[in-house]
């Protein structure tokens, strides 16, 4: 952890010292680009399935072209979307007819499907030496990443969203109107029952001064992020992570905290200062509801892209009130033992398959190019598109040199090349690229923006700490541990719970014990069994 620590406030350092110096050099120690070369081998067909790939790749546009061309491979594109994808993949492998290379959410979502995938010997691992590739070895060294290895090897490549599991902090924030707190005399809530008493106001005591009682106190872009809110009061339901009790690793929705989290949350809504249509709402209206000042706070992201997003609602609503003069982030309370959390979660979001009736040539070609979208050259492309016709590079500088719209901002890369929809991901989320400041993000997110976000971030890595979890638990599989996982709603349970009108604590341990009738005990049991004998 340590380390970990250490390594995030390098991150920072670098980051600063690059806004400092207004440079856009980045990606500190990553491995050399390979070199496409005419002679890379045989020309491969390679079927690759991804989220809305056949319009991504309907058009051969001049990015998708130059890959085909330095890798000597044609993509064939197979339709996949986000409703249909699981369905379409347990049809394919009951088949035994897989992509070549396909995306899939299982390691964290389904994985005794990837248990099973790997018994029925459907994918392929990654060749035990990774030295050819050595972006794709740092992805493979990552400590989330080697959690996932099955007989030390991987079957799979974790698509990276950030280096860190501290990287996600700004994923969970709260913002709250401070004008509306100067207005109404409050200050930043000291506990729970501060915060649901400013919630309340917001509600009825008419803080944008109209007369009227059309305001609520909070409202969120979705359950996920509304129970950010508690994590004051129990860090590892907020970040949907397994907590360590009475010397054993029990998952958040058995602990007994969950009791004083249902009932809080049953206060918010009882007392007014919750959205009554919480459990409703999207998060484009959750976010309209808030920038049109009928809402005191919102549970959302601080991200470069959500703030930038925000903020440009605001401007459309309010024109002559500056965002940040009217709005902060809310610095929620310490927990019961003194520490203030931040979000974490696993450095990775989906991943990457690879058919197991693939050959090693493929194979090879496949890790070739993901080793190239890996490095800064790969980057750049997915980034700022074809150089010296859509940039130029000189002294560590990016000058952009595409076309422009008619607001005068570059013309999208997705716009011109709309294979990097799929490319830009395919390999890597790469979040942390949001959060530089250099030309691209200044255009796509605002400057302002993006150093409200980083002097967010300075604030959290001095003032609070990860939210702690165990790597190896999100990945094991185990059979009553698969069973609940597929079965069990928490979130969706506790729902219910708050909209009754029953005792919430009563009801949330009916919720256990039908938790454990349908085998919750025995998961917890094979789980840190699992985790005192790895090997057995």
């Amino acid at each position: 952890m340590v380390r970990i620590k250490a390594y995030v406030i390098l991150l920072f350092t670098t980051l600063f010292i690059m806004i400092a110096a207004g440079c856009e050099k980045t990606d500190v120690d990553e491995a050399a680009s390979p070199e496409p070369t005419s002679d890379i081998g045989n020309h491969l067909t390679i079927s690759i399935s991804f989220w809305d790939i056949s319009r991504d790749f309907e058009k051969k546009d001049a990015v998708l072209q130059k890959l085909e061309h330095d890798f000597n491979i044609t993509f064939k594109p197979i339709q996949v979307s986000q409703t249909d994808y699981e369905e379409k993949f347990k049809i394919w492998a009951a088949s035994g007819h897989f992509p070549d290379l396909f995306a899939h959410s299982l390691v964290i979502n389904s994985p005794g499907i990837y248990a099973d995938w790997i018994k029925q010997k459907l994918i392929r691992p990654l060749p035990s030496d990774l030295s050819k590739y050595p972006n794709v070895y740092k992805v493979a060294q990552i400590p989330d990443t080697l959690a996932l290895r099955r007989e030390k090897k991987l079957y799979m490549l974790p698509r990276i969203a950030y280096p860190t599991n501290d990287l996600w902090m700004m994923e969970r924030v709260v913002f709250v109107r401070k004008d509306w707190m100067d207005q109404l005399h409050r200050i930043d809530p000291r506990n729970f029952e501060e915060f649901s008493t400013l919630l309340e106001s917001f509600t009825k005591d008419d803080p944008d001064g109209n007369g009227l009682q059309d305001t609520v106190g909070l409202t969120a872009a979705s359950i996920n992020y509304l129970s950010w809110v508690f994590s004051p009061t129990f860090p590892q339901f907020a970040a949907n992570q397994w907590v360590q009790e009475d010397s054993q690793w029990i998952p958040y929705y058995a602990s007994q905290k969950m009791e004083q989290v249902a009932s809080q949350f049953r206060q918010l809504y009882e007392s007014g200062g919750l959205d009554p249509n919480f459990f409703l709402m999207k998060e484009d209206d959750a976010i309209a509801k808030f920038t049109q000042g009928k809402a005191g706070a919102l549970a959302y992201k601080g991200t470069p892209e959500s703030m930038s997003k925000v903020v440009a609602l605001w401007n459309k609503y309010h024109p002559n009130q500056d965002f940040y003069d009217a709005v902060k982030i809310l610095h929620l309370w310490p927990a019961e033992d003194g520490n203030r959390y931040f979000y974490v979660a696993p450095t990775y979001w989906t991943e990457s398959y690879f058919s197991a009736k693939m050959s090693d040539e493929k194979m090879d070609r496949i890790l070739q190019l993901y080793d190239y979208l890996l490095s800064p050259e790969g980057k750049k492309l997915m980034q700022y598109g074809i150089e010296g016709k859509d940039y130029v590079e000189s002294s560590d500088q990016i000058v952009i040199t595409r076309p422009r719209e008619a607001s005068g901002q570059p013309v999208s890369i997705q716009k011109l090349y709309p294979s990097t929809n799929t490319l830009h991901s395919l390999a890597s989320w790469g979040l942390e690229r949001t959060y530089r400041l250099d030309e691209m993000n200044k255009i796509n997110y605002g400057e302002r923006n993006i150093l409200a976000c980083l002097e967010e971030m300075r604030w959290l890595l001095n003032n609070a700490r990860a939210t702690p979890f165990k790597y190896p638990i999100i990945s094991l599989s185990t059979p009553h541990k698969d069973i609940i996982s597929a079965a069990i709603n928490p979130l969706e349970d506790l729902t219910e719970v708050v909209l009754s009108k029953d005792d919430p604590i009563k009801l949330w341990r009916e919720n256990v014990k039908t938790y454990n009738q349908m085998g919750l005990q025995q998961a917890i049991k094979e789980v840190n069994d699992k985790l005192l004998h790895p090997d057995s």
